[in-house]
């Protein structure tokens, strides 16, 4: 008798047990993961720090941006409260915080009340915090101070304050704000300027001294005597006494990080002996960018410029003592290779054989400016039979400003466009010429769409100068008044410093215009049959179509239309967008409009109404 499971099949018998897998592989069963949750914070400690680096960047670029309608108070108060978000942001936002200080506008009247100070109570706040931690003053690079006040605190007082908080900060590289001038007494602003071994940048507004200026005073009584009988050209302003001379150059003694100086001196100021400038540019290792403007003969003249170290940018404003035959030997010298900027302003380039010297030998040169009262001519008897003559294998920009130019192009711009036109400048790529009567240069451009600005059809009469609208600060208006009297002083009753932009704007658009109704190209319309029905023209332009030139006409930045485009010391005088004359300015509520805000919230983002500061850069 058989059992139940012996009349079974071996398959049924199979799947009727527990299955077993003895041989092969399996998938095995599923596992239930758990993601452990992050800590918080642990996700941003985890991010580097030049991610936030370059996040604190961009803030501070949103901010500060010429587009921008926020300040720098808005700026420093987002990164002080980046810097109280995390731990990890702390070291970062601090940084960007110190690093570059920029204090704009009046102080807070809160702030007056709260510490008894009248006036620089953010500068006194500073100092306090930065002698208090040597980390946070190691970090400070560049400060920008605010303006004087108007009334009140004394000058001295005010540049004893800058100099503290200078002598706070051991990394300092950079003072911005007004400019101060140095008229060879005892400072300790410049003293303490003098021992920032890290400094990077500094602007020499030069003053006559006290025995200068009683000296001027006499000869002027005695010019004005004399004058009654003849013309008498004024004397030289007199030398500096040794001792003043040792104490400019000992200021440039620990200047070993130095990259960018200015040099200006004011009617009736000199810098002697001769050698004076160069000693104290050998001093100078690190120097990459001079500019020197109204310097006496005595002061500079064609063998200091050939004793030059070598620079990357060079200009030379108004420097009697500079020739034609100065600037082209000075050129030729291999030291002058590295140049990469030259500006020349009316100072005596009055040979086209010697302008074509220096565009050939100054193998690096990059951007070329050109302004004076008179153009370069020919020497007598010479013939120029083949072109370019001109030519400059990396020249990228030019400024070609002849200030007292008639109404049509003279023999040096016919020169500078036909060797434009033979491809002297390969790498030409920007042309600004704020005098193109006869608009040669014009056709020899990229064609453009318009030239004119929005603004140009509504605005008046052009005010000449800088700023001339708005209120000087009393440290620099009788800077700017000796100044304008300087550039006046060259003689010519019909003297122009440069050409005003905005007309050179409204001619060149109304070539563009007349351009336009005279068309290039035709089209003919015809039927099947051959009959033409319509004739029309098109692209009328002014230009050359495979040209890479552009021709530009707009200011460089913190520049204006009346100094032809370029940054001269009358920007670095004026007020930078601080003043709040006829300007609306930054409250702290510039993200807050149209949104409702409680009490709380808009005192706490409202601050003192201050200018929206632009940095100028000279050079």
């Amino acid at each position: 008798m058989h059992s139940p499971a012996s009349s079974q099949s071996s398959f049924e018998l199979w799947n009727s047990g527990p299955r077993r897998v003895e041989h092969g592989w399996h998938r095995p069963a599923p596992i239930k993961q758990y993601r452990k949750k992050a800590a918080p914070g642990e996700i941003f400690a985890a991010l580097p720090g030049e991610v936030l680096e370059i996040i604190l960047d961009e803030l501070r670029n949103l901010h500060l941006a010429p587009s921008s309608t926020s300040c720098a108070t808005c700026m420093m108060r987002d990164l002080c409260a980046a810097a109280l978000a995390a731990r990890k942001l702390l070291k970062f936002a601090r940084v960007a915080l110190y690093e570059d200080i920029q204090l704009v506008g009046n102080d807070s009247h809160i702030q007056k009340k709260r510490y008894k100070i009248n006036y620089g109570s953010r500068m006194v706040l500073l100092r306090r915090t930065l002698r208090a931690n040597p980390q946070i003053a190691a970090i400070v690079h560049n400060v920008k101070v605010p303006a004087p006040p108007p009334q009140g605190l004394p000058l001295g007082e005010y540049q004893n304050l800058i100099a503290s908080v200078i002598m706070a900060c051991p990394n300092f590289e950079r003072l911005m704000g007004p400019l101060q001038n140095y008229d060879h007494n005892p400072n300790r602003l410049f003293h303490a300027l003098s021992t920032r071994e890290k400094l990077k940048e500094m602007n020499w507004l030069v003053q006559s001294s006290p025995f200068q200026r009683q000296r001027r005073l006499g000869s002027n009584s005695t010019m004005n005597m004399l004058n009654q009988y003849g013309s008498v050209s004024a004397p030289p302003p007199g030398d500096l006494q040794p001792h003043q001379s040792t104490a400019f150059l000992d200021m440039h003694v620990n200047w070993t990080h130095l990259t960018t100086l200015m040099i200006h001196c004011l009617p009736g100021a000199t810098l002697t002996p001769t050698s004076l400038i160069v000693t104290a540019l050998g001093c100078l290792p690190a120097l990459q960018n001079l500019y020197l403007s109204h310097l006496p003969h005595t002061s500079f003249n064609d063998s200091n410029l050939l004793s030059l170290p070598p620079l990357k940018s060079l200009s030379l404003s108004h420097l009697p003592g500079v020739t034609s035959a100065g600037l082209s030997s000075f050129a030729t010298r291999y030291s002058s290779r590295s140049i990469r900027n030259l500006a020349v302003k009316h100072s005596n380039l009055n040979s086209l054989p010697a302008m074509a010297r220096i565009l050939s030998n100054l193998v690096s040169l990059e951007t070329f400016t050109f302004v004076q009262s008179t153009a370069p001519i020919l020497p007598e008897h010479e013939m120029i039979w083949l072109f370019p003559y001109l030519a400059s294998p990396s020249l990228r920009k030019i400024h070609w400003d002849v200030t007292n130019q008639a109404a049509c192009a003279n023999v040096a711009d016919g020169i500078l466009a036909k060797s434009i036109a033979a491809h002297g400048f390969p790498s030409l790529r920007t042309l600004r010429t704020p005098n193109d009567p006869e608009g040669m240069f014009q056709t020899l451009c990229r064609p453009t769409e318009r030239i004119e600005m929005a603004s140009d059809r509504f605005r008046g009469r052009s005010l000449i100068g800088n700023n001339s609208s708005r209120p000087d600060s009393p440290d620099t208006m009788t800077t700017r008044s000796e100044v304008s009297a300087g550039e006046k002083q060259i003689g010519q009753e019909d003297f122009k410093e440069s050409n005003n932009l905005h007309p050179a704007r409204r001619a060149a658009q109304s070539r563009l215009d007349a351009a336009r109704r005279f068309p290039r190209f035709f089209v003919n319309v015809i039927d099947e049959d051959g009959t033409l029905l319509e004739k029309f023209g098109l692209a009328g332009f002014l230009g050359q179509l495979d040209s890479q030139v552009e021709y530009c006409l707009t200011p460089d930045d913190g520049a204006i239309d009346e100094n032809g485009g370029l940054v001269e010391i009358s920007d670095l005088l004026g007020d930078g967008g601080e003043d709040l004359n006829e300007r609306e300015g930054c409250t702290g509520r510039w993200n807050t409009y149209g949104n409702v805000v409680d009490k709380k919230d808009r005192d706490r983002l409202m601050h003192t109404e201050r200018g929206r500061w632009r940095p100028v850069t000279l050079i």
